[in-house]
């Protein structure tokens, strides 16, 4: 073999050839490089076959949505539009009021039915429903005509199973019926036929729309109630026979009756709140009363041709209001016409002109004042418990909580607030004990618990926990937070499935009376069982009024007793409990508080005149005397005031400790949480050395080091 390097030099054989990799002349090539490179393109050309090159959007993965009948719930739940009546949207009184009486915020959503006794009552027909050409939605909501149940449009009745939901929608606000179905498994297309509502396909990999405090299994159909506030389960029961819906229609004042049948009836489970309910004296709160007021002065304006405003005509919507307070919140927006056209009057100003209906229904919505109702119910209900101290929008640490009692807590700013930032992974809650709503472990409690705390499983004593976390070695933490996760989605999933299954179930679940609570029921009397006759089951018991101690509950009680009496009946020596009879005069209670300013006692006094509110107190006080100072110190011959001998309140204090023990019984098949103690870790003394004359307790900045003055010369 011979190689020609240059034409113009002869070729000489050779035997063996040596091949220079740093000669730059050279080119070398790997031939496995080829090899992969070969086979790339040729996985891409097979990959291109039959594929167009325009076309790589991967249509074929979305074809299951094309038919508009599948929807998927993702981490936002923005599909659904809910659409309020005209009413709402308008804010129209009387729905929606801005001022409420302390008998309707502590009735909220509860008003008293005045029936007439001795009269009969006639029952209307039914009017037919008149049929609608054009659906309601956001741009034809409906009208005040239509909200009524004195038609025979359909209907639906849901009940809620919390004594006291958070957040509720007032008359004429509109909510979406969402039944979500979640499908068996990625190739499942059997949709299931709904009477009622909207149908959500949930995939095998979709959250829970529930905000992860409640989970739908494959193949199963949970309805829910889905408005702007907030989002809870429906569960479905069985319509009886004998039930029935009695509408009143009061117009004109004139009460029209009117029965219906119960076609749809539902039972709401927990509600899990969207919104947070403002705290008295925030800035939501604030915002929310001026734009009140701004709201309705600018509809006044609107309807007038050149738009003027008489302060008169707002006063009257704002009775609450003086003169001066709407002066001055006039005065933002609008400016005094002093002369000229419209002297009197009030004007909008020229750099604020009057927004149009859409941006007044967006200053300030029908969610806004329910949020602000439920603040107010909240408010007063803390106020008639004592509670001067209320909360406000900076309390939302653990330490800020630890000085809060148990009905502030469970303030619905507080409760609200909690629930958004655990579904936000910001917090975490109790889920079990004060708080829940059912009381029965069927509910979650939206208390918040520090993050740091320990959670047990059902059964697991902190002893043992203590003990555990002791026994790790030094260089393992102390928390492990998948396993605090793990505990804390099983009690979330355990209490879900309590209140799924108490809820579907047919015929509701006795509740068991024990020994404790068959006890306190027979020796706590009624209100107008004042003396403890109608517990003790012994007839009316005959009381020395010369026993009784002066200024107790009993004597107050015996002295209004005898006021009702008849003279002769008042010269008896002895005077029976059921003499007690309801009277006009009042009950003058004097208290004894601390000056929130100086912190001095002073006494404050309280007239009552309502006859069950003293009635109830003076028992509440029996109690409190009965605990406070024993049988022995009030009444002779081992006789109390309500007639109670020693043995009964030794069983009243046995059922009390009874129930204690049931409480804790019950606590062990809940997760429980307590806080880790601070570890024992010796304090380093930090011993100070002087850097010019060397010695200990002092720094060279200190002026009683002997060389201060020779570095630091006057």
């Amino acid at each position: 073999t011979n190689i020609i390097w240059d034409c113009d030099v002869p070729f000489q054989n050779y035997s063996q050839l040596q091949i220079n990799l740093n000669d730059t002349h050279m080119l070398f090539e790997d031939a496995n490089s080829i090899k992969e490179s070969n086979a790339r393109e040729a996985e891409r050309q097979r990959l291109l076959e039959g594929v167009d090159r325009f076309n790589l959007s991967n249509d074929h993965f979305y074809e299951a949505l094309q038919g508009g009948q599948t929807h998927r719930v993702r981490q936002t739940f923005g599909q659904l539009i809910v659409a309020h009546s005209l009413p709402s949207l308008r804010l129209q009184p009387p729905y929606f009021k801005m001022r409420h009486t302390r008998q309707e915020l502590r009735s909220w959503h509860r008003p008293c039915l005045q029936v007439p006794v001795g009269t009969s009552i006639q029952f209307g027909r039914v009017r037919s429903a008149k049929k609608r050409k054009q659906k309601h939605s956001m741009e034809n909501p409906w009208a005040a005509k239509d909200i009524t149940l004195k038609d025979a449009a359909d209907c639906v009745l849901i009940e809620y199973s919390e004594e006291y939901p958070l957040v509720m929608s007032n008359v004429g606000m509109g909510s979406v019926f969402v039944n979500y179905y979640r499908k068996r498994g990625p190739q499942d297309q059997s949709f299931p036929k709904v009477d009622l509502g909207e149908l959500f396909i949930l995939d095998v990999a979709d959250i829970s729309p529930f905000l992860n405090f409640g989970n739908i299994e494959p193949g199963q159909v949970v309805p829910a109630l889905y408005n702007n506030m907030f989002r809870a389960p429906l569960f479905q029961q069985k319509q009886r026979s004998t039930d029935f819906l009695v509408v009143k229609h009061v117009a004109k004042g004139e009460s029209k009756w009117f029965v219906r049948n119960i076609r749809y009836q539902y039972v709401a489970g927990q509600t899990y709140p969207l919104q947070e309910v403002p705290a008295p004296h925030s800035r939501k709160v604030t915002t929310t009363i001026k734009h009140r007021l701004q709201v309705a002065a600018y509809r006044l304006m609107n309807r007038n041709q050149y738009h003027l405003l008489q302060m008169a005509k707002l006063s009257r919507l704002f009775p609450e209001y003086s003169e001066l307070q709407i002066r001055q919140r006039l005065k933002e927006f609008c400016e005094y016409q002093r002369k000229g056209l419209g002297a009197g009057y009030w004007r909008p100003k020229l750099t604020m002109p009057i927004p149009d209906e859409e941006n007044l229904r967006k200053m300030l919505t029908p969610e806004m004042l329910c949020l602000y109702e439920s603040m107010r119910v909240c408010q007063q209900h803390l106020h008639d418990a004592g509670k001067v101290n209320e909360g406000s929008e900076e309390d939302g640490d653990d330490l800020a909580d630890s000085k809060l009692s148990i009905e502030e807590l469970l303030a619905t700013w507080n409760l609200t607030r909690n629930f958004i930032n655990a579904t936000q992974g910001k917090a975490m809650l109790k889920l079990y004990g004060e708080g829940d709503p059912t009381g029965r472990g069927e509910g979650f409690s939206f208390v918040r618990v520090s993050m740091k705390d320990i959670f047990l499983r059902a059964g697991e004593s902190v002893e043992e926990k203590l003990a555990e976390i002791e026994a790790r070695p030094k260089s393992a933490h102390r928390y492990n937070v998948a396993e605090q996760q793990q505990i804390y989605k099983e009690e979330i999933s355990c209490i879900w499935n309590k209140q799924f299954r108490t809820l579907t179930r047919s015929t509701p679940e006795a509740k068991p009376e024990t020994e404790a609570n068959k006890e306190e029921n027979i020796i706590v009397p009624e209100i107008n069982d004042m003396f403890g006759n109608a517990a003790i089951q012994q007839g009316p018991s005959v009381i020395d009024p010369a026993h009784m101690i002066a200024g107790s509950a009993m004597d107050v009680s015996f002295k209004m007793a005898r006021s009702t009496m008849s003279q002769h009946q008042q010269q008896a020596n002895t005077v029976h409990a059921n003499f007690i009879q309801p009277n006009r005069k009042g009950l003058v209670i004097r208290r004894a508080i601390k000056s929130p300013y100086t912190g001095e006692l002073m006494w404050k006094t309280e007239v009552v005149r309502d006859q069950a509110v003293i009635q109830a107190y003076l028992r509440q006080r029996r109690i409190i005397e009965n605990t406070a100072y024993g049988s022995g110190d009030l009444f002779e011959n081992d006789v109390d005031i309500a007639g109670e001998t020693q043995a009964q309140l030794a069983r009243l204090k046995w059922a009390r400790e009874r129930r204690i023990a049931e409480a804790r019984e019950h606590e062990k098949s809940h997760m429980t949480t307590f806080s880790l103690p601070q570890p024992n870790k010796p304090k380093k003394e930090v011993v100070r050395r002087c850097g010019n004359c060397n010695q200990l307790g002092h720094m060279k900045t200190n002026k009683k080091c002997p060389r201060y003055y020779e570095f630091n010369p006057v």
